[in-house]
């Protein structure tokens, strides 16, 4: 717990016994800055590129080979714009194969930074047109709502996404088996959706049965279960397991390192939710040059705004923050949040959350006013994310009551 609530247990329990309401001294922080820790490959096709093409014009005279003049690169939304407006034309904007192409555009649209709105739209039309052509559990229906429901999630469209997956990850059990791959692709992101909205409580045995599914089917080395491992154990941290997560990972990390070796993702991802668990058991020690090693290779592996980055140096801050070493965790804090409000807006979750970490940092280190203002926009933001009546909303406002009795 922060420190910010070990003040108000103190003087809760300082009044219970008559002796005064002063602010206890601020012992480190315990978790410090919370952060849903990030496995690797959560989803397939984490690395999908969109396709481009290329025109080539060329010179064809009369006894001469064919010459080429001129080659141009097309960029990948505006050939996939081509390739569908070419199966409109030739088969008709409702047949299943110019279907399939149009959700081939929506994908391409979806990596676009400015074209997720149009690929929304898009993959909502294709995925009711097919639900009307060729029924609503068919294949091709449902692969189209699962590809909508992860631009949800990615859009921070949390609450729509868990809708669609749970309806999906029914429909594909009902129709392919619990065992086929797409339903444990749908059971992965309904997961990875609970645990966003803080329900790791639902995702944790939904986590176990598709490892213990995949260990049954693959064996336990394949690439398939000691990334799903690696999920179970993240989700194990966020359930409070602690002691069983360090368990796994401290068996998982030496099978990647061996296999991938040290630096390859699949390990940093492992090694990363390893030194996660440490920062949760109180072994900032331990945990501190782990994060800083971790960070490290998630920035040379995904760049300095790569997500898995930054989730390790928000963990990193949370060391700093147990070790009451808030002068190092502020600034760290405020490139985070400012890195995030970048990428995916100011009013995505992950903004809000890392929002809320500046936030307990800022109590601790006695910065109230800053404190009370972040914490005011997370509360607004949790009441519209996760509706008002949410544990995450009731925390944030008794941190908000706490402040206020406190601020001069």
């Amino acid at each position: 717990m922060s420190g910010w609530w070990r003040r108000r247990a103190a003087e809760r329990a300082a009044q219970a016994d008559g002796t005064g309401g002063g602010p206890a001294p601020s012992g480190p922080s315990g978790e410090g800055p919370d952060e849903v820790p990030l496995a690797a490959e959560g989803l397939r096709e984490p690395r999908w590129q969109p396709p481009g093409a290329t025109i080539t014009v060329t010179e064809v005279t009369e006894g001469r080979p064919e010459q080429e003049i001129v080659r141009v690169r097309v960029e990948p939304e505006e050939a996939a714009a081509w390739r569908a407006n070419a199966a409109i034309e030739r088969l008709g904007a409702d047949h299943p194969e110019t279907l399939t192409v149009l959700r081939e555009y929506a994908r391409v649209l979806a990596h676009t930074p400015a074209g997720t709105d149009r690929a929304v739209e898009l993959y909502e039309y294709v995925a009711g047109t097919q639900r009307a052509v060729l029924g609503a559990r068919h294949e091709e229906t449902l692969r189209t709502r699962a590809e909508l429901a992860g631009l949800f999630h990615h859009l921070g469209r949390v609450q729509q996404a868990e809708s669609l997956w749970q309806a999906n990850f029914r429909a594909r059990a009902e129709t392919l088996g619990r065992d086929h791959p797409d339903t444990l692709h749908s059971a992965d992101g309904l997961a990875a959706a609970l645990e966003s909205l803080r329900r790791s409580a639902e995702a944790e045995p939904l986590l176990r049965d598709t490892l213990d599914r995949r260990s049954r089917l693959l064996g336990p080395d394949h690439p398939e279960v000691l990334s799903a491992t690696n999920r179970h154990a993240a989700a194990l941290i966020n359930c409070g397991r602690h002691r069983e997560a360090e368990r796994s990972l401290r068996s998982l990390v030496p099978t990647l390192e061996q296999r991938y070796g040290r630096d390859h993702e699949r390990t940093v991802a492992a090694r990363g939710n390893l030194a996660a668990v440490l920062v949760r058991l109180d072994r900032h020690a331990e945990a501190e040059p782990q994060l800083r090693a971790v960070a490290a290779s998630w920035e040379a592996l995904t760049g300095p705004n790569g997500e898995n980055t930054l989730s390790a140096r928000n963990n990193l801050a949370a060391v700093l923050h147990g070790m009451e070493r808030y002068q190092e965790a502020v600034p760290l804090l405020r490139d985070i949040l400012a890195r995030r409000t970048a990428l995916h807006g100011d009013g995505h979750p992950i903004t809000v959350s890392s929002r809320e970490n500046l936030a307990n940092v800022l109590i601790d280190a006695g910065l109230l006013a800053e404190a009370a203002g972040l914490l005011t926009r997370c509360a607004a933001d949790y009441s519209r994310i996760h509706g008002p009546g949410h544990p995450r909303v009731q925390v944030v406002r008794e941190q908000l009551d706490w402040l206020r009795e406190h601020l001069p």
